[in-house]
């Protein structure tokens, strides 16, 4: 596993928290993932473990791009 505290390179996804489902759903983040040098798995990095709710990984978008809403998660 890389060992992320050393690597200087940015995380490429963000872990959120997320509450609540739909357009009233709260995304709180709660860490980071780095991606381990043979790129078949990632490191997580937490700041917090969530309790509550549902834990989404998702891909860190480029600086130039625009910031879309973060997506509507439906329980099934």
């Amino acid at each position: 596993m890389t060992d992320a505290a050393n690597d200087k390179s940015r995380p490429t996804h963000t872990i959120y928290k997320v509450l609540g489902d739909g357009e009233t759903a709260k995304w709180i983040k709660v860490g980071v993932a780095f991606p381990h040098k043979d790129r078949k798995g990632l490191a997580l990095i937490f700041d917090g473990i969530p309790v509550e709710g549902r834990i989404a990984l998702r891909t860190n978008r480029k600086s130039d791009e625009r910031k879309p809403e973060q997506p509507a998660l439906k329980l099934s």
